[in-house]
């Protein structure tokens, strides 16, 4: 069996992953300069985690907004609760 990897078409975070070592940019330096934890500029960077300041400060330090992700303040809420009420006439 052989495998066979398809480089024509890089997603974000590999064309992202390339522009980072062709510049020689370290993440834990840009965690660094962010005042951040180097784990969460990998989940920057991967898209786990979209926060609009950090990802504004990549784009001031001269990272290209396309190879970002889009920015999502929006914070996940708790998760649902099991409808734990008891049956009617119980």
């Amino acid at each position: 069996m052989r495998l066979q990897l398809d480089l024509t078409q890089p997603d974000r975070q590999a064309k992202l992953d390339a522009f980072l070592s062709v510049h020689r940019i370290s993440k834990s330096h840009l965690a660094h300069l962010l005042g951040i934890h180097v784990s969460y500029v990998g989940k920057i960077c991967s898209g786990e985690r979209r926060p609009k300041e950090h990802i504004e400060q990549l784009i001031a330090l001269g990272i290209p907004a396309e190879l970002l992700p889009e920015p999502n303040d929006g914070r996940p809420g708790p998760k649902p609760r099991a409808n734990c009420a008891a049956p009617a006439g119980a």
